[in-house]
């Protein structure tokens, strides 16, 4: 080679470093991003949630609580427990030395039922099997027509009629109109003085009994105004008479030491009196136990005295009450006063005077409380004394409120005999295994707090082995379930709460709506919606919205590890935080917002959401429309219906991402007046929490914050940035592929419209020199030249020219064709391509060089179709200084070989067609291309400056004003590498070269003055062959990531699939134009699929090796190719 310099080639490594150093520190800055960022993720520097004091009682005041009466001195002598009445008993039976009888029939086991609390059907479903009578609360008499009114619970029963329980619908007199629970005395009083309606309502009683095959009934009256007791006794007599013939069931229930009852009359027509031993203290009472054993043991002897023992069924608490001080007591279930225990971390103190539980603790608001309540140790010593004194049974209130380890015994006997048959093991009391399912409440609204997760309960028991009695008890480890307090109850007010956003369509559409009405709202947000939208995040927090977690990529969190989980959450609280500069304690869970979860894909993400502390907001009004093809007239009358339903709930579920939100932004603004019109007022989670949106969105803390904040504003603007790329690259893509086929389209038409002009040649035929370079060329060169002796071209020669070949190259041309006089072999020392053709181009005395590759073969006419086109008239007498002939592959056989085969057809040649008609054909192929030899020495000849010595050449001549055209007819036939390694090899050499080429000339891109070439060709290389092949990888990239980051939102997804296969189907419709074009078999563009996904790929690495090389600096030799010779001979 000579000692010119190559375009790039540099004498210091200055370049080199310096573009070596900048990338080694900007791929530092980017690895630090990575641990600094997962540094932050896993300290956590979690906000702390604010104290929510709405479970703060808003009962009645009490500042003058009842005080029950004690049992008196000898009341105390004569009831001195269980355990006394159970020694005693058996003394009295061992001194009658009388054998037991055994009882004909069972205990009753019964419990009482209700339907407005899920936990009942949850634990009658799952107990059934202990019971054999159910008590459900069904029947009730409406107050403003004295009738009987009937609520059946189909589930309910089902389950029963399963179960076969005997069923005895309880009916009472409450009045809802009164206050919850209140039971109405003037509405019985009502019935009991008129015949008429005394009789309907025992008709219907009897109707309904039939109708829904029950087994009997309860009467549950209270709150009596009557001066006597004769009309009670006549109705339950009446009644009695009117349903024990048809085989059904009476019985009556009475409250405890209740005087106004006469129950010895009242027995005489129930077949049960069901003893509610409970309520010893109360909730208008002080504080106190709920049902005591000794005053169990006065009440049940005061009633056996009145009614027979085997009529009386012992009803005992599963349930226990909160008293705040100076307040009325709550009820609250044994699980709730397992989870207020555990919460504020109190000891469960189990009295063994009296068989109860109780704790102490204060609240948050420094309120002091007490709870007293009843648990499976108080049932069991109950039970064992019902059992042992002879009642008919027992009956829990109520189902739900239990606790579990109940039914480990409730569905057996507890007498002595019994238990000397069939000892109880006590261990099975010990350790409780808590169900996931059903969880208990604590509260109202609509915002989750998890104040106890699923856990194992350990618990000590000291037995008294002689009358089989719990006698102490010790909470070791406290048995839980999932315990949910309920906050932010609405008082005409409802909240408005978007997911899945922010969305660059919709989010702004909505938020121009809130503003434009003045309205609030929640915006949950997805981490990769927010990172992809961090001015509309900024926009949602600055325009005084609350911003939740939605975690970051929508996945369902009870399907996900807990670590998983944690990541979501966390990742997206860093992303707000570090965008708006404030955290958030408000969370909601994909898939899962039900303000009233119960299944445990439902409890799940609320409880790892409190692990992150996080408040989980639920929601209530749930127009669904996100759903496919949703109108906005039905988001806003489902909206409606569902608030009017329940106007007690009113947070709005919406979506502002996720797909076509239209319906959504459409429907908002009539949603907004709706509520508008009506005075309901639009509030925020921290309005209804009675906190301050600082507290709910608190300051950021932690030293990365700002860094933090950097990391996702370098994703943000990258992320957009390779968006662009893949959005531009497809939209240049789609112009070029248009740009290019209406050119060749055209090109074509004017050809067919108007053939060229050709200057007469007068029978003489200037004589051409097909210069013919070569290098190690051994098995190819005899070949090729034969093939071109065979061209029908008048008169022309063959300069063969070996460029310093270490095989035997020369040797072998030399000895074949030393004596044809149409070739001149020639050898030279090693310069390379381009110094050959100039070599051989100066030896040569004719006006006319064809050059060509020691590796092709031209079809015979090939030569003459090249010389014709010199003939043509150009407009203002234009000369032509070069043409382009036309390459085809002539080794197919690899997959390799036919996907350069397409190429050539698809890219080069149709490139070629198209770019004829602008004059800018920037290549004329080194395997066949024409010249006129004064255009090549006008333009400075070959150089070797570049490794596209051919490129580089028809930039030149075209510079010059010479035209340059494509001649399809002149068929060139060559070897394509076979092997991948020679193929990078060529393929490198031709994008180096390409890229020197257009360096040497950029001052001709975008110069009009150059027409063609500076406006269209060059910019085309700059753009196509160099700049967006830089960034197509990672349009790749964006593409497999949309992918799978859409893969929940199948609108997104579709839009990019058909946007990706569009541009693949304008791209085969080219290809298969190109083929036409060509008259190539169709056939062939079966490999153009396979194509498509990995050759485009092995150009990026063949582009980024040059890019390389070019930065380095380094020389780079023209190479030599290993050659197959499995081209056929071409005639």
């Amino acid at each position: 080679m000579d000692d010119k310099k190559q375009i790039f080639q540099t004498a210091t490594q200055k370049r080199w470093k310096t573009f070596q150093w900048s990338s080694r520190l900007l791929l530092f800055v980017v690895i630090l991003m990575v641990p600094i960022f997962f540094i932050t993720l896993k300290r956590g520097l979690k906000p702390e949630l604010p104290i929510l004091a709405n479970n703060s009682r808003t009962g009645h005041s009490l500042e003058n609580p009842v005080t029950p009466k004690d049992l008196s001195p000898e009341e105390l002598k004569k009831f001195q427990g269980f355990d006394y009445f159970l020694r005693s008993k058996a003394k009295i039976d061992k001194l009658k030395k009388q054998p037991i009888v055994p009882k004909t029939t069972s205990e009753v086991r019964a419990a009482f039922y209700v339907d407005w609390d899920p936990q009942s059907l949850f634990s009658l479903q799952k107990n059934i099997d202990k019971l054999n009578m159910v008590i459900p609360e069904w029947f009730f008499i409406d107050p403003k027509t004295d009738l009987l009114r009937t609520e059946i619970d189909t589930a309910a029963l089902k389950v029963m009629k399963k179960g076969k329980v005997k069923i005895l619908p309880l009916i009472n007199n409450i009045n809802e109109s009164l206050g919850e629970g209140e039971f109405d005395g003037d509405l019985i009083h009502r019935i009991l003085h008129d015949k008429n309606k005394s009789e309907r309502l025992i008709n219907d009683i009897a109707k309904a009994l039939k109708k829904y095959d029950l087994h009997g009934i309860n009467i549950d009256f209270e709150e009596f105004k009557e001066n006597s007791d004769e009309p009670i006794i006549a109705f339950q007599k009446a009644l009695y008479e009117k349903l024990h013939p048809l085989g059904y069931l009476v019985s009556q229930d009475i409250m405890a030491g209740d005087d106004d009852f006469n129950i010895k009359a009242l027995a005489k027509y129930n077949d049960y009196m069901f003893l509610m031993a409970y309520d010893e203290h109360y909730a208008s009472s002080i504080p106190g136990e709920i049902s005591g054993q000794k005053w169990i043991e006065r009440i049940v002897d005061k009633t056996a005295k009145e009614v027979p023992s085997d009529k009386i069924i012992l009803c005992f608490a599963g349930y226990g009450y909160d008293w705040q001080e100076k307040q009325e007591g709550e009820t609250i279930t044994y699980d709730q006063a397992i989870a207020i225990a555990k919460q504020h971390n109190a000891v469960i103190k189990f009295d063994n005077n009296t068989y109860n539980n109780s704790f102490n603790y204060t609240d948050s608001n420094g309120k002091k409380h007490e709870v007293d309540f009843e648990d499976a140790a108080t049932n069991f010593n109950t039970i064992r004394f019902s059992d042992e004194y002879g009642l008919a049974g027992t009956a829990l209130w109520r189902l739900g409120s239990e606790d579990q380890r109940l039914w480990s015994f409730y569905q057996r006997s507890l007498t002595s005999e019994s238990l000397e048959k069939k000892p109880f093991d006590f261990e099975v009391m010990k350790r409780v295994n808590t169900r996931i399912e059903s969880p208990a409440y604590i509260g109202d609204g609509e915002i989750l707090n998890v104040i106890a997760d699923p856990a194992p309960g350990k618990i000590d028991l000291e037995i008294n082995t002689n009358e089989t009695t719990i006698t102490e008890q010790k909470y070791v480890e406290l048995p839980t379930k999932y315990v949910i307090s309920k906050f932010g109850n609405v008082n005409k007010q409802v909240i408005l709460t978007f997911d899945d956003g922010p969305d660059p369509i919709h989010t702004p559409q909505i938020l121009d709506i809130l503003k434009r009405e003045k309205v609030p709202a929640v915006f949950f947000v997805i981490g990769i919606q927010g990172e992809d939208n961090i001015p509309l995040l900024q926009r949602i927090y600055k325009e005084g919205h609350e911003i939740g977690n939605h975690t970051f990529t929508h996945p369902n969190i009870a399907l996900v590890s807990p670590e998983r989980a944690a990541k979501e959450m966390e990742t997206t609280r860093l992303l707000i935080e570090a965008v708006t500069g404030k955290s958030t304690v408000l969370f909601r869970a994909p898939y899962n917002a039900d303000a009233e979860p119960t299944t445990e894909a439902e409890l799940k993400p609320i409880a790892l959401s409190k692990a992150q502390n996080y408040y989980t907001v639920g929601e209530s009004i749930d127009p669904n429309d996100w759903e496919k093809g949703v109108s906005a007239d039905s988001v806003y009358i489902r909206t409606i219906k569902q608030y009017e339903a329940n106007p007690d709930k009113g947070i709005i579920l919406l979506h502002d991402a996720g797909g076509n939100r239209e319906a959504t932004v459409e429907a908002l603004p009539r949603i907004i007046k709706y509520f508008k019109d009506r005075h309901v007022q639009f509030t925020t989670v921290a309005h209804l929490l009675g906190k301050t949106k600082d507290e709910i969105m608190p300051e950021a803390k932690g030293p990365f914050i700002s860094l933090d904040n950097f990391i996702f504003d370098f994703g943000y603007w990258f992320g957009h940035f390779i968006t662009a790329t893949f959005w531009v690259a497809i939209l240049l893509g789609f112009l070029r592929i248009a740009l290019m086929a209406t050119m060749a389209f055209i090109k074509k038409w004017k050809d067919h419209k108007y053939p060229p002009v050709y200057k007469s040649s007068e029978g003489v035929f200037p004589k051409v020199s097909i210069i013919v370079p070569a290098y190690n060329e051994e098995i190819n060169a005899v070949k090729t030249i034969e093939n071109l002796l065979g061209q029908d071209y008048p008169d022309f020669d063959i300069v063969f020219v070996d460029d310093g070949s270490k095989d035997k190259t020369f040797a072998m041309i030399n000895e074949a064709f030393a004596n044809d006089p149409k070739v001149k072999v020639n050898t030279k020392p090693n310069g390379g391509k381009a110094s050959a053709l100039n070599y051989g181009i100066a030896l040569t005395q004719s006006e006319y060089v064809v050059c060509i590759d020691a590796d092709t073969q031209l079809k015979t006419d090939a030569i003459s179709q090249l010389m014709k086109g010199f003939r043509i008239q150009l407009k203002d007498n234009a000369e032509v200084g070069a043409i382009a002939g036309n390459v085809k592959v002539g080794n197919e056989n690899t997959m390799l070989t036919k996907w350069q085969s397409i190429e050539y057809t698809t890219a080069q040649n149709f490139d070629r067609r198209a770019f004829d008609l602008i004059n800018g054909i920037t290549v004329v192929p080194g395997a066949i291309g024409a010249f006129k030899k004064e255009a090549i020495e006008k333009a400075g000849g070959f150089t070797t400056d570049t490794l596209a010595e051919d490129c580089d050449l028809t930039i030149r001549i075209l510079r010059n004003d010479y035209h340059i055209i494509n001649c399809i007819e002149a068929i060139a036939i060559t070897e394509a590498p076979e092997s991948l390694k020679e193929f990078m090899k060529q393929r490198f050499r031709w994008s180096y070269g390409i890229m020197q080429a257009f360096w040497k000339n950029r001052d001709a891109c975008f110069n009009p003055r150059y027409k063609g070439l500076g406006m269209v060709a060059l910019p085309n290389i700059l753009l196509f062959q160099i700049v967006l092949p830089i960034f197509a990888p990672l349009a790749d990239l964006v593409l497999i990531l949309s992918l799978f980051w859409n893969y929940n939102d199948p609108d997104s997804l579709h839009k990019i699939l058909i946007y990706y296969i569009a541009f693949m189907l304008v791209d085969m419709l080219v290809s298969v134009v190109a083929f036409i074009f060509e008259k190539e078999k169709l056939t062939k563009l079966f490999w153009l699929i396979p194509q498509r996904f990995v050759y485009r790929q092995l150009m990026y690495v063949i582009l980024f090796r040059a890019l390389r090389r070019a930065i380095k600096g380094e020389s780079q030799s023209w190479g030599v190719l290993t050659r197959t010779g499995n081209v056929a001979t071409v005639k």
